[in-house]
């Protein structure tokens, strides 16, 4: 049914909500969900399973990939920070249960896999050549596309979000930063999830094959383009990246592949239209939200980092595995152990929030993890923020109030990332 649910009165739906989560109780059937994938993929509201758990303890085993889960916000941001994590020790695991030439081999040489010194020097590469990105004039495009996005859709009518706008905006903002013409990257675009899943926390041996065959369609798409930026160099980010100005790195084509698939494919292309899906839900079920940002404007940045804490699109990091044992919130890890930082249930740790199951407009202080602040930060975490402004923008100057069709609408089932498919909506 369109709307909120059947009820007029976003406060009493509010009210609602919230009784049904303190009256509901964990059942087996959750905690066995839990064990299975502890991201509860395509799950409604996986919230307040995490939190009953969290009051168990911020430390969980799950037995279905077979790691430990760290569900607390102090906890997270430690282990998000802690060099005895290490992801090059779990990819190695990977390799010795799949095989030497699958993409997890490949992966070593990825920044998100990386450890130690390696990792920084190429984290410094990285964001030396996003340091050149000029962001008055992204901010710009970003509104040209939106508005654009938005002027195909006729007032009042219906239709899907995600298709429409939130695909399309990192999209066109990747193409444009990185001097690719769209209509070259449909194929690769069919790749991106497979991709993405071949890094998830349960891997079996389709995840693999898939992957594998994604970094194949990859490897025909980008290196050409590579070897022609090597003999053309330009002003894009590619160029850019191609060009160690303190010549301590020389990135082969293959690194440069996997640089360009992780983080304007896997960190851009597929995760931000989950964010943006995830905020339009919200603003739809929450309609003062919208009136409140309507009101005032300049509250949009805390806005946007309330999005990211609330209904993050990436429900936990990457895996690593640690060396020796160490000691989380009194649970020993032995040596040997993986483990991941389920950011979903630590932005909601009421020992680090107030009210955390509830969307606060300006909440400020707002330290959430979804960028995963450590070692491991997110190297596009400003351009993801710049473009969510933007949408917010322009929904604020374009819309009283947003409808969506549930009975319309598909909820991602990924793992580890959550979102819509598909999100059915009319702007009034």
């Amino acid at each position: 049914m369109p709307g909120c649910l059947g009820f007029k009165d976003p406060l009493c739906f509010c009210l609602i909500a919230s009784s049904m989560v303190m009256t509901t109780q964990l059942t087996g059937k959750d905690r066995q969900a839990f064990q299975r994938d502890p991201c509860l993929p395509g799950h409604p509201d996986p919230y307040w399973i995490y939190g009953a758990l969290l009051r168990d303890s911020p430390v969980q085993w799950c037995e279905g990939p077979g790691l430990w889960v760290v569900l607390g916000h102090s906890e997270s941001e430690a282990l998000m920070r802690d060099p005895r994590c290490l992801r090059q020790d779990h990819l190695d695991k990977l390799i010795q249960r799949f095989g030497d030439e699958r993409i997890f081999r490949r992966q070593q040489g990825d920044i998100p896999y990386m450890d130690g010194e390696r990792h920084n020097r190429m984290r410094q590469h990285v964001m030396s050549a996003f340091s050149g990105i000029d962001l008055v004039a992204l901010d710009r495009f970003c509104t040209q596309v939106i508005n654009t996005c938005l002027d195909s859709v006729s007032p009042g009518s219906w239709f899907d979000l995600v298709n429409v706008l939130a695909n399309s905006l990192p999209l066109l903002v990747s193409s444009e930063l990185m001097g690719v013409p769209q209509e070259l990257q449909g194929e690769v675009l069919d790749q991106v999830g497979h991709f993405v899943r071949a890094r998830g926390l349960i891997q079996t041996e389709e995840t693999a094959k898939d992957g594998d065959e994604a970094m194949n369609v990859y490897r025909r798409f980008f290196t050409p383009l590579i070897e022609k930026r090597r003999a053309q160099p330009g002003d894009d980010v590619l160029s850019r990246l191609l060009v160690d100005r303190k010549g301590k790195e020389t990135l082969s084509n293959e690194q440069l592949l996997l640089i360009v698939s992780s983080n304007f494919y896997s960190a851009s292309i597929y995760t931000v239209p989950l964010l943006i899906s995830n905020a339009a839900h919200l603003l739809a079920h929450q309609p003062e939200v919208l009136e409140q940002l309507r009101r005032e404007p300049a509250l949009v940045e805390h806005a946007v980092e309330e999005f990211l804490r609330y209904d993050p699109p990436a429900q936990a990091i990457n895996i690593g595995a640690v060396r020796e044992p160490i000691e989380i919130a009194g649970q020993m890890i032995p040596a040997g152990a993986s483990l991941t930082a389920l950011v979903g249930a630590a932005n909601r740790d009421p020992r680090a929030f107030d009210a955390p199951d509830t969307f606060v407009v300006n909440r400020h202080p707002n330290p959430h993890l979804s960028f995963a602040p450590g070692l491991h930060q997110c190297l596009g975490l400003h351009l993801a923020r710049l473009e969510m402004r933007a949408i917010l923008r322009a929904l604020i100057e374009r819309c009283h109030r947003l409808e969506v069709d549930e009975s319309r609408s598909n909820r991602l089932v990924a793992d580890r990332f959550r979102g819509f498919e598909q999100l059915t909506v009319r702007m009034l």
